[in-house]
């Protein structure tokens, strides 16, 4: 008989989530991962954004995952005994005369008034001198962050106390399928999971889904100046993370899909900087890249393999992992037990009749 329930690989936001919900179900598991070291959770920006784009669209199923993510976020700061949760607004900056004419439509909209709150016009700019704010700004509303510098090593942390984090790189080699369990080494288990980033692109059971990865960097600096505890955004977001100290980010390169800093990036993001932050004294104090699991219709991949139904995905959640993975790992564990359908959207058997073979 199997010792476990579950097999996690990968201890990012997506593969930590879904650990942390199936523990909280009484559920008996097993997380194996490499330390992450420089994994997308690290660089991603943690935020949690009701509106994106340059078309200003209401993010994919916002209105369910977002309220579900802040609750569960400041409930989890006690269980992992540690702070990493902001509930804070967004500053939006326009950049254009034209954005600040969308931002006035949206605000006009039923649909979109709730998460738009103060509006500026290009005319006053006397709140946030220290700021680029020459079209306007407007704040969203409903937003919040989540350190990732902080709350990954806090996880980490919760599941080596557990007993149930192994430390090491998964080897395929060493998974075998059963009609009744997979096994790896001497675990035995109901289930293998997938929660393994843009390595997906190399896993011999789900290479085959439509993965569009994208490298992404990011800078934290240091300036004197005056910077309010906003999220803001403008083409890029920056964020206060101490007295003195900023992070901005982030780049997206399809091309080169590795987790080495640029100096190309580098100067893309000072740049940035200076497009938010009128001086342009800044100090880099730390470059960082990782790659993220984006998918070609930017819906996550979730459900069990076509052929061997022990081999699921959970994954896929490209940039937005922070703000939807809380949501979805209730929803796969309750799939996972047989207490409903996945969401047509995210389940991956939408992708077999085109690309598996």
């Amino acid at each position: 008989m199997p010792n476990l329930d579950c097999i996690i690989v990968g201890q990012g936001i997506a593969g930590s989530n879904l650990a942390f919900e199936l523990l909280k179900r009484g559920k008996r598991l097993r997380i194996i991962d490499a330390s992450w070291k420089s994994a997308a959770c690290l660089v991603a920006a943690g935020v949690i954004n009701p509106i994106t784009g340059q078309r200003l669209v209401k993010s994919w199923k916002s209105g369910q995952a977002h309220p579900y993510a802040k609750k569960f976020y400041a409930a989890l700061e006690g269980e992992l005994g540690c702070s990493f949760y902001h509930d804070r607004k967004i500053l939006q900056l326009c950049k254009s005369a034209e954005e600040h004419q969308l931002w006035q439509k949206r605000l006009q909209d039923p649909e979109y008034a709730p998460f738009i709150g103060a509006h500026v016009d290009c005319e006053d700019q006397s709140s946030y001198k220290s700021l680029n704010a020459k079209f306007g700004y407007h704040f969203i509303e409903r937003s919040a962050w989540v350190e990732p510098a902080a709350i990954m090593p806090a996880y980490k942390r919760y599941f080596l106390r557990r007993g149930v984090l192994e430390e090491s790189q998964f080897d395929f080699a060493r998974l075998s399928l059963h009609s009744d369990c997979v096994s790896y080494g001497d675990i035995r288990a109901q289930a293998a999971i997938f929660c393994d980033g843009a390595a997906a692109v190399g896993n011999p059971y789900f290479s085959w889904l439509p993965y569009r990865c994208a490298k992404g960097e990011i800078l934290q600096i240091a300036s004197d100046a005056e910077i309010p505890e906003h999220i803001i955004h403008r083409g890029n977001w920056l964020m206060k993370c101490a007295d003195g100290e900023f992070r901005i980010g982030s780049t997206w390169d399809r091309e080169n899909l590795d987790e080495i800093p640029t100096q190309k990036a580098r100067a893309e993001l000072l740049a940035a900087a200076a497009s938010i932050i009128k001086t342009r004294k800044f100090e880099v104090l730390r470059q960082s890249a990782g790659v993220r699991p984006c998918t070609a219709t930017t819906r996550p991949h979730l459900g069990r393999h076509p052929k061997f139904p022990r081999v699921l995905s959970f994954n896929g959640f490209g940039s937005k992992g922070f703000a939807l993975t809380p949501f979805f790992a209730a929803h796969f564990a309750d799939y996972l037990y047989g207490f409903g359908a996945l969401d047509p959207e995210a389940d991956l058997k939408r992708h077999i009749k085109k690309f598996y073979r």
